[in-house]
């Protein structure tokens, strides 16, 4: 016996239905992919345009004294910052110690806690540096982006120090 003999009314609807499901099975196999790379080009966009991403998405690293020098920082004695997005907390070194705290920022705000630190011996020379660098941070209220730098603010709209993006390309 036959489908059209035994189904002779739904026989269209039965092919109809066939065609539906290899289509549909054609689609779906390819549909992730189109979307997988359709939500990272989103989210992309998205982490570009949102300062607070940005500010937490990457490490920085100090590229100049905060005396206005144009001497360059050694790149192993380097103070650097990571900012925690899910915790609200920050970590890094000041050029001497680790250090480590608290922080509270939206998209153009940034105020740094209590901070704490190891108590390391500091190579000579380099005490101011990380004097400077952990004054800064208490006196920051403020930050914006420029390319590849963060630049951090007091509450004058002053510049307190510019820090580039680690592993950026651009150069001291």
């Amino acid at each position: 016996m036959s489908l059209d003999n035994f189904f002779p009314h739904y026989r269209h609807f039965f092919y109809g239905l066939m065609a539906c499901a290899t289509i549909g099975m054609a689609a779906c196999s390819t549909t992730p992919s189109l979307n997988q790379a359709g939500e990272l080009q989103a989210k992309a966009d998205i982490s570009t345009s949102n300062p607070l991403k940005i500010l937490t998405a990457s490490r920085w690293e100090l590229i100049q004294p905060m005396d206005g020098s144009s001497t360059t920082v050694n790149s192993e004695l380097r103070p650097a910052l990571q900012l925690d997005a899910n915790t609200q907390r920050f970590s890094g070194n000041d050029g001497c110690n680790r250090i480590m705290g608290s922080y509270q920022a939206d998209m153009t705000s940034l105020k740094f806690g209590q901070m704490a630190s190891t108590r390391m011996a500091c190579i000579p020379g380099n005490e101011t540096m990380s004097r400077n660098f952990s004054d800064a941070l208490n006196r920051t209220t403020a930050y914006r982006f420029e390319s590849d730098y963060l630049i951090l603010l007091d509450n004058k709209g002053d510049k307190l120090i510019t820090l580039r993006k680690a592993g950026s390309s651009t150069a001291n």
